[in-house]
């Protein structure tokens, strides 16, 4: 179903004050008075899309959710994990405020575990196919260290601004688990 102008330009309305609220404290913390007046729209506005502040950012994370997990599935076979890693990179550039509040200090932190466990079957799938003599209980061990340690990664690259460009940390986050997995 498409969105009226109106209900799109409002809810991005919503969805930047928040951010910029989520970047300074916790959900717990923001109120929706204080959201509203951060976007310039009243209360019975922001009550006409979402239940509470929770629904507002539950949103925000599925939204970036359903955009890695696409990007996941249009990856193109052969080489996935370069191009998702470039592709996960890229995504997080293009969702930069998003991502710094998610990342950020008052952040979900459960959020990024969520998305990492539901790219661990694929994962586990895929090296399997490259090392199958690898018994898959180290695999599985292997992706909890290996996607722990990326996400890391990630974070501190998030948290710091973004200093170095996608491509620079997808290469290196590709490096350090080809290394890991063929040291299996």
């Amino acid at each position: 179903m498409k969105q009226d102008h109106r209900v799109r330009l409002t809810k991005m309305l919503l969805r930047e004050a928040f951010l910029d609220l989520l970047l300074e404290k916790p959900v717990a913390k923001i109120t929706v008075k204080e959201l509203c007046d951060k976007a310039g729209v009243n209360r019975a506005t922001f009550y006409a899309h979402y239940r509470d502040l929770f629904d507002l950012h539950e949103e925000i994370e599925q939204d970036l959710a359903h955009t890695i997990m696409h990007s996941l599935n249009t990856t193109q076979p052969g080489n996935l994990f370069s191009a998702f890693s470039t592709a996960i990179c890229s995504i997080i550039v293009e969702h930069q405020r998003s991502c710094q509040a998610i990342f950020g200090e008052f952040g979900d932190p459960d959020f990024p575990l969520r998305v990492v466990e539901t790219l661990r079957e694929s994962s586990l799938a895929l090296w399997h196919e490259e090392r199958p003599e690898v018994p898959k209980d180290e695999l599985n061990r292997f992706y909890t260290f290996a996607a722990n340690g990326c996400l890391a990664v990630v974070r501190a690259w998030v948290q710091n601004d973004m200093q170095e460009s996608p491509e620079t940390i997808a290469c290196f986050i590709e490096k350090m688990t080809t290394k890991g997995l063929a040291s299996l």
